[in-house]
């Protein structure tokens, strides 16, 4: 399985227990294009802030492939759009990265 780091900024333990499980459920999405990598030399960091000022979240995430290091960040209302924002925009350059690799 894919090693994944949390990080939280601003975060309420209700938060961080739903984007722990949310994301292993978004994980499924990657698990196609990760066939190509050894799992092992794989790790994907999970960091989440909340505004202080505003009621929006940050959602960045980073996967470390061998050679090569992916990041997408997000900002939006809720903790669940931002993360699949940033989901998206880490599948789309997973996959130009698998495809320039062929």
């Amino acid at each position: 399985m894919l090693s994944i780091n949390y990080t939280y900024k601003n975060i309420s333990e209700r938060d961080k227990k739903f984007l722990q499980d949310y994301c292993l459920k978004k994980l499924d999405r990657f698990k196609v294009l990760m066939k190509r990598f050894r799992e092992e030399e794989c790790r994907l960091e999970v960091k989440a802030e909340a505004f202080a000022t505003k009621a929006a979240y940050k959602v960045e995430l980073i996967i470390h492939l061998p050679g090569n290091i992916l990041m997408a960040k997000e900002d939006d209302h809720t903790i669940i759009e931002a993360t699949d924002l940033a989901v998206d925009k880490l599948i789309i350059q997973l996959r130009k990265l698998i495809s320039k690799n062929q």
